[in-house]
């Protein structure tokens, strides 16, 4: 299932949900992985969400995705973690995990499309 993020949008929600700079953070890990993430050459960042997505620290990370799921129609009251899996079709992938124990999978193409695979067997 895939839902269109507009780029706008997708910059409104990032900033809305996390206000704290990874400076602020103090956690050299989510520094750390923002730098090995960065070398990913996704085109120009500046109209690539993909790139952008990847930029991001965690906190951002799970507002995108948890707009996206919802936007999907999927449930998922709150995305409490995420974890960057191998790459899927040349395509960063995720794996979003819900409250409750729900996890999606999810990849950002660089126009904006979400791409969201979910279990309901599990």
């Amino acid at each position: 299932m895939t839902k269109r993020i507009l780029l706008a949008g997708l910059a409104v929600v990032a900033l809305a949900g996390c206000n704290k700079s990874q400076e602020a953070t103090g956690n050299a890990a989510l520094d750390t992985a923002a730098e090995s993430n960065a070398v990913v050459d996704n085109g120009d960042a500046g109209n690539n969400v993909t790139a952008q997505v990847i930029a991001m620290n965690d906190a951002q990370r799970n507002v995108v995705f948890i707009r996206a799921i919802m936007d999907a129609g999927l449930k998922c009251d709150h995305v409490e973690s995420s974890q960057r899996l191998p790459d899927q079709d040349g395509l960063p992938l995720w794996r979003a995990n819900c409250s409750g124990g729900v996890a999606h999978m999810v990849s950002i193409t660089p126009d904006g499309t979400a791409k969201i695979v979910s279990r309901t067997d599990r």
